[in-house]
């Protein structure tokens, strides 16, 4: 009966289904709703229907994650798609940025301009090295590749060859020929070694050729490429031998290579010796104690085999060492208390280094500086992780005439260590080494200051009667490589002590609070002994100072780290 009903309704409307009124509102409200997904039609009044509300909706996910119902969208009722979420978010930047100007409309005086101009100028007056400005000569390229050519091309000299060098390159071209350089002095010698290095030549038939009997000096920059039978055979004969540096001496310098040196007899008044891995703790030993009445230079670097026996060899030495150098030695503690208690072998010496030794403490060092007393002038601890500001009560107390210091990558330091290190009138310690070198490259990022340096500068620059000399006091090398807090504050300290007159060396590698500004017065501030300035890292310098400062076409003068370098063994030794 219902379907004969329905059946008849459908017949009367012409064979069209109709929908209901009420189901026609809500779905229109729907899709108009949901139509701003997709795009921007126009806002027209609509009639709401409760249930059909975006609140009551069962879409509630947006592209952007769960839809949140603000009071500005509720009073606008548009649907959270991704153009009205951009329209949005433009709106709220331009009400912030109309609400920013508007405060700094509101709190503007007229007077304001005035009293930052006078802040400025008072800023300027402090600090000096903010009115300096690059000058930029000729046109520069837009490439950045051409602009570091041409400041390589600046420093390249087109001077003829030196006499010396022409021989010199003619000798290695034809060096398969040569039978003995004969009677040459070591500088000769010296220059046709590096050479052949450099080419990669230099070899146990070359090295031959190369040595003459009887010599008073063998110095070889690597020789990595010399069997040990060789130098052994060449060191036999060499009795009036008296200066003999072998660097990279790897497997030529082993025990064929020191009874060969025994029974020459040679008596060595100069010995170093690096990379070594053959030299027998006993060999070194006995071969220091053969010429521990002469020996006034001692240096090993990088030899992994010397122990105890060795040390107590340097211990034995009959109070004529002027220069003790150990780099890389794996020493125990126990080992290098045995060489701090050698006082009378210790007595005289000047230099002294003593580079990455994993049992040194501050105990040990202290000891060591008390039995040198007041005749060291130069000392290098850098790379001893262990050490702490306890070692500068002890460089202060015992070492007043200490001229250079290199304390590089000690990490330990503190800046107040440093600070107290530095000041004048401490009761029970005496004034602070006049230094002319000083290294504080590579320690803790916040280990030196401003205020360090300060401190450093100015006991440097203090005058006594050493120092009344022709070069006058100042720091002549200095190196903060690493140091995070130092400014251009720094830079013109320097140039307003002594330092301005003696610099010659700096090195602010990896500062990135250092400036074109700072950099580019104190280069127009220093004298022309200034020769090298070290920049690596530093990307915040810019053209300015590189194709700006005063002295751009001087070819004494070189920022390192601006260009990198081709490799090769030139460079690396």
């Amino acid at each position: 009966m219902a379907r004969s009903r329905r059946s008849s309704a459908n017949n009367d409307n012409g064979g069209e289904r109709r929908v209901a009124s009420h189901v026609r509102n809500r779905q229109r409200a729907v899709a108009e709703r949901e139509a701003a997904r997709l795009a921007r039609p126009e806002q027209r009044r609509v009639q709401k229907l409760a249930h059909a509300d975006r609140k009551k909706s069962a879409v509630s996910s947006t592209p952007f994650g769960t839809h949140r119902v603000t009071a500005v969208e509720e009073e606008h009722q548009e649907w959270c798609g991704p153009f009205s979420v951009a329209r949005q978010i433009i709106a709220q930047r331009e009400e912030a940025k109309r609400k920013e100007e508007e405060n700094e409309t509101a709190t503007m005086h007229p007077l304001d301009d005035l009293m930052n101009q006078v802040n400025l100028e008072q800023k300027r007056k402090a600090h000096p090295s903010l009115t300096w400005k690059g000058e930029i000569q000729g046109s520069a390229p837009s490439s950045l590749y051409a602009k570091r050519q041409k400041r390589v091309d600046v420093r390249r000299t087109n001077k003829v060859p030196t006499l010396f060098q022409l021989c010199t390159n003619f000798l290695v071209d034809n060096f398969e020929y040569v039978e003995s350089l004969g009677d040459v002095d070591n500088d000769c010698r010296l220059a046709i070694s590096k050479e052949l290095v450099k080419r990669n030549q230099l070899n146990g038939k070359s090295f031959d050729s190369l040595i003459s009997p009887n010599m008073d000096c063998l110095e070889i920059i690597d020789c990595a490429g010399i069997p040990q039978d060789r130098m052994a055979k060449v060191l036999l004969d060499q009795r009036a031998l008296t200066i003999l540096i072998l660097n990279h001496a790897g497997r030529c310098f082993g025990p064929k290579t020191v009874n060969a040196l025994l029974e020459s007899k040679a008596s060595l008044c100069c010995l170093s010796i690096s990379g070594a891995y053959l030299l027998q703790d006993g060999d070194a030993a006995s071969l220091i104690t053969a010429n521990s009445s002469t020996l006034q230079s001692l240096a090993f670097d990088t030899c992994p085999l010397l122990e105890s026996s060795f040390v107590q060899a340097v211990k034995d030495t009959k109070n004529t060492l002027l220069e003790l150098s150990l780099k890389n030695l794996n020493l125990s503690k126990d080992t290098l208390k045995l060489l701090s208690s050698s006082k009378e072998a210790l007595a005289k010496v000047k230099s002294l280094t003593l580079q990455s030794m994993p049992g040194m403490s501050d105990v040990i060092l202290t000891e060591i500086l008390r039995n040198i007393g007041n005749s060291l002038e130069t000392l290098d601890v850098s790379y001893n992780y262990d050490l702490t500001d306890t070692s500068l009560s002890g460089i202060r107390q015992f070492n007043n005439r200490l001229r250079s210091l290199a304390l590089n990558g000690v990490k330990e330091l503190s800046p107040i260590g440093l600070e107290t290190f530095f000041t004048y009138d401490l009761e029970g310690l005496p004034p602070p080494p006049k230094l002319k070198v000083l290294k504080l490259g590579s320690c803790d990022h916040h280990t030196v200051t401003d205020q360090v340096l300060k401190l450093a500068t100015a006991s440097a620059s203090s005058l006594d009667q050493e120092s009344l000399g022709s070069k006058g006091g100042g720091l002549a090398q200095l190196d903060v490589e690493g140091s995070s807090l130092v400014t251009d504050i720094m830079l013109e300290q320097l140039v307003e002590g002594a330092c301005a007159k003696t610099l010659t060396d700096l090195n602010v590698s990896y500062c990135p609070l250092i400036t074109d500004k700072g950099l580019g017065y104190l280069v127009s501030k220093c004298g022309t002994q200034l020769s090298k300035i070290h920049v690596w890292g530093c990307a915040q310098l810019s053209d300015e100072f590189f194709d700006g400062h005063a002295r751009v076409n001087d070819r004494t003068f070189e920022v390192v780290g601006a260009w990198m370098k081709r490799s090769g063994t030139s460079s690396l030794r």
